[in-house]
């Protein structure tokens, strides 16, 4: 029994990456960790809070959550950290310790992957914990 951290990300693929690790917390006897970075102001906390809640009921209620949203008033304007960094800093925390991480892998046309940095990459280049990508 532990905990998987579950990248919530911002697309439309989130709900699908949420019910997949939903579904192995169910399995496995595990509860899950739902991270979010917020960065579009029309996202409030309590809107994340209750899709996440919707997800987990129609998909394994039975699992136990948490779900914490990095929004971007957490830091000031002069540190500008990157949402690749917050979600970094939250899968290597030392207070916690995660079976493993569960995230969306999703695919980026050829200028694109030359022009944003990939989080996905960032995470299996930490190699923290082992990493489920859920093709979206």
């Amino acid at each position: 029994m532990g905990t998987i951290f579950v990248a919530y990300g911002d697309d439309g693929t989130r709900e699908e990456v949420l019910a997949f690790a939903a579904g192995r917390a169910a399995a496995g006897g595990d509860d899950l960790f739902v991270f979010h970075v917020e960065e579009h102001s029309d996202e409030s906390d309590a809107a994340i809070r209750e899709e996440v809640a919707t997800v987990i009921d129609r998909t394994a209620p039975e699992v136990s959550y948490e779900v914490h949203v990095s929004g971007p008033e957490t830091y000031s304007d002069r540190e500008n950290v990157s949402k690749r960094k917050r979600l970094l800093d939250a899968l290597t925390d030392t207070d916690r310790e995660f079976v493993y991480a569960v995230m969306g892998n999703v695919e980026h046309g050829p200028v694109e992957s030359l022009t944003i940095p990939s989080t996905t990459e960032a995470v299996l280049e930490s190699r923290s914990v082992p990493v489920v990508l859920v093709p979206v």
